[in-house]
């Protein structure tokens, strides 16, 4: 074989390996083979080439060896591309998985093992968590609402002194505004008032569930302070809603007393004997209206009806003198 002939199938070969239709390792083997070859055949002397066999040689690995770094340089950036834009495909894959099964609505589990172990400890908690309690908590049996179970013993003394002291402030609230009410509508409420006094405090501030007999004690003390602080603000705000009505009531009761007053004072006069109505120096009418007169000349109250109800109060106790000295006068 011609060393043109040798060169040709070098360039054929080093073609198929750029192609990637063989590996370098059957390249290099090819190529030696060929050189091999090459070597055992006698030189054609008449045959002039421009280079010696040994330099052709020297420089044909040198042309091919080049280009097989570089493929290589290039083969390892397309692989470390390629695995680039796996990873990052993968990445996205898991972030789009992760958002669809987190929007995803519940659906009835399918027949994974792992699935149905996930359901079925799911559903144990749920049964649990449904499940009553056979017994009741201590904070739960607090009506107070100031868990008095679990405080300290020093902290439950604390709590007896502060509402033993606000439960007195309260009852003196209380007395204070009984007093302060108007007499008619005290009047309308006194009974009422006597049975809360006799029954509210210890119906509805028997309270149990407490784990001590101090927390019980400051319970009790908590509730009647409440009590009587309301009771109290409910004794003020009926009498503001009601009392009106009570007042104009009372004047219409007031007027008919003092118009009936009048009426037996007339009635009175007129059986006395005449003589004794002559020394009187007075008729009825003159004497009612001095009573008239009279009457109207007291101070007047804060607002007219109570104005009015104590006019009618003045001829009242004036009608009912009067009828006693006349009758006196029968005698």
């Amino acid at each position: 074989m011609d060393k043109s002939s040798v060169t040709e199938e070098l360039e054929a070969l080093f073609d198929l390996l750029e192609k990637g239709a063989i590996t370098k390792e059957e390249y290099e083997a090819q190529k030696a083979l060929l050189l091999s070859n090459q070597e055992q055949q006698p030189i054609n002397t008449n045959t002039s080439f421009p280079e010696s066999v040994e330099s052709q040689d020297e420089s044909i690995p040198v042309f091919i060896e080049q280009p097989a770094q570089i493929q290589n340089q290039q083969s390892h950036s397309n692989s470390v591309k390629i695995i680039l834009i796996i990873m990052i495909g993968v990445i996205i894959l898991v972030a789009m998985f992760f958002i669809f099964f987190s929007n995803r609505p519940n659906t009835p589990p399918v027949n994974d093992q792992s699935t149905l172990s996930a359901s079925m400890a799911s559903s144990v908690i749920t049964v649990s968590a449904q499940q009553p309690s056979d017994t009741t908590t201590e904070a739960d049996t607090d009506k107070t609402g100031l868990n008095l179970n679990k405080k300290t013993p020093e902290e439950l003394n604390k709590l007896l002194i502060k509402f033993q002291q606000e439960r007195a402030n309260a009852v003196a609230n209380l007395r204070s505004v009984w007093a302060g009410l108007d007499p008619d509508f005290k009047a309308t409420v006194q009974q009422e008032q006597k049975d809360w006094d006799s029954t509210a405090l210890a119906a509805n501030c028997s309270l149990s569930g407490y784990s001590t007999p101090l927390a019980q004690q400051v319970a009790n003390q908590y509730c009647e302070t409440m009590m009587l602080n309301s009771r109290a603000q409910s004794l003020l705000d009926e009498q503001a809603s009601s009392l009106a009505d009570i007042k104009q009531e009372k004047t219409a009761q007031m007027d008919k007393m003092a118009t009936d007053a009048l009426k037996r004072v007339n009635l009175t006069w007129s059986t006395i004997p005449e003589d004794i109505q002559q020394n009187l120096n007075q008729t009825f009418e003159q004497w009612s209206d001095e009573v008239n007169q009279y009457c109207l000349s007291r101070p007047t109250a804060q607002n007219l009806t109570e104005t009015q109800i104590n006019y009618d109060n003045c001829v009242i106790k004036k009608s009912e003198s009067k009828i006693k000295e006349l009758n006196g006068y029968k005698i």
